[in-house]
């Protein structure tokens, strides 16, 4: 069984809505980044993360370049920091087995640091 089908569907939308409905929107020091809003980064973050999780009907899923993917956004390894550690609270908020939770952790902080594009 994958990360995906553990996980489950509901559970990384929730997720992502905790992230993007609650924790960012309040963290002042990465929500400026997100000056467009938070409706189009909760589509592509649901996208990323059931096909990184491993989606059914999926065979392949390569990670795109994160770094080129981030190149609008001003990301120092300062704001992956602060990213990752938004990620952790809103994981810590899932009721998924504890394992899998420290397993997704080390995979997600693995792709955090490719997100960085500029140094301050």
């Amino acid at each position: 069984m994958n990360l995906f089908d553990q996980i489950g569907e509901e559970n990384i939308d929730l997720l992502v809505s905790y992230m993007y409905d609650d924790i960012i929107p309040n963290d002042d020091r990465i929500n400026i980044l997100f000056s467009d809003g938070f409706e189009k980064i909760k589509v592509e973050q649901k996208k990323f993360f059931r096909l990184f999780l491993g989606q059914p009907g999926h065979s392949v899923f390569v990670t795109p370049d994160l770094r080129k993917k981030h190149m609008k956004l001003p990301i120092s390894i300062k704001e992956a920091k602060y990213w990752f550690e938004d990620f952790e609270l809103a994981l810590a908020r899932l009721d998924i087995d504890p394992a899998i939770k420290k397993f997704l952790s080390q995979k997600i902080n693995s792709l955090t640091v490719q997100m960085i594009n500029t140094v301050k």
